[in-house]
């Protein structure tokens, strides 16, 4: 009986060693980040005149028949383009949208996500995952690869028209993702709000932002990576592109980091909380495969 209790024990042993392998629980706090202060200009910026030149980029809806009243519309400023003030209306149908939603809380589930608390969280992370947030992001960029392409052919095609290099590219994308409206998604699993649902509602806080800026800065052809601190609670994108400023290394290249969260931030310029380049690291981000 006691040979047989010792078998019994070690079978165990060994079934939970093996799911430990395989999967684990990670715990992580919300990568929401604080909203960056901008920075004071040196000089009084003049208003915009009502009659203000701009560029207009259209209305981009998913699907096309989606009715105008759904776009959210944006208005920014790019200096070093003329005219600098640009504009872009961006909305969804509604089983687009329903169906983003659908397949972010499928995915969560499937993970067995859990929320600890406003800034905390807890998931079974995929084989081969490790311990940070590259998985979830991953997923995201694939099953919002569609609805997000289609956002960045009409900056491609107003890229193109215009002639413009990849320097005003960027900051063509960046003031875009920097205007939208930021907001700590306390109740999206994993304290993200998908990148196609960031432009739609008009919400996200630093990751969700960063995931939207990377997807179309990538389909333009930006060099740009993911940055992302577990130490800094805090995420933001990396540009490969000469210049002066704050850079991150990372494969033989620097990165100049892009603040996303607040308006106002120059490409290079890290806001001073944030300011400790050796707590970056750079996730290794695929392009996304089109979604199932």
């Amino acid at each position: 009986m006691l040979a047989r209790s010792w078998k019994l024990l070690l079978s165990l042993v060994l079934v939970g060693a093996l799911l430990a392998f395989a999967s684990w629980e990670v715990v992580l706090a919300r990568k929401a980040g604080r909203l960056a202060e901008a920075p004071k200009p040196e000089g009084e910026v003049p208003s915009s005149e009502p009659q203000e030149a701009l560029t207009d980029l259209g209305a981009v809806l998913v699907p096309e028949d989606t009715p105008q009243e759904r776009a959210r519309a944006y208005d920014w400023r790019v200096e070093g383009i003329e005219p600098a003030r640009q504009q872009l209306a961006y909305g969804l149908g509604e089983a687009v949208e329903r169906g983003l939603e659908e397949a972010h809380r499928d995915y969560s589930v499937r993970l067995r996500y859990r929320a600890m608390g406003p800034e905390r969280f807890t998931y079974v992370a995929p084989p081969g995952c490790g311990t940070d947030m590259r998985c979830i992001y991953a997923e995201l960029m694939r099953s919002n690869a569609e609805p997000v392409r289609v956002l960045g052919e009409r900056f491609a095609t107003s890229i193109r028209e215009r002639d413009l290099d990849a320097a005003q590219a960027t900051e063509l994308i960046l003031g875009f993702v920097r205007r939208i409206r930021y907001e700590l998604p306390g109740d999206e699993p994993f304290g993200i709000v998908p990148p196609g649902l960031v432009p739609a509602q008009d919400r996200g806080d630093c990751d969700s932002k960063a995931v939207l800026a990377l997807m179309l800065l990538r389909q333009v052809g930006v060099d740009a990576v993911m940055l992302y601190s577990d130490a800094l609670a805090h995420a933001a994108i990396g540009v490969g592109l000469p210049g002066t400023g704050t850079r991150i290394p990372f494969a033989g290249r620097g990165y100049q980091y892009a603040e996303l969260t607040a308006e106002g931030w120059p490409l290079g310029m890290i806001p001073p909380q944030y300011d400790k380049p050796q707590l970056w690291r750079v996730l290794p981000l695929p392009l996304p495969d089109a979604p199932g």
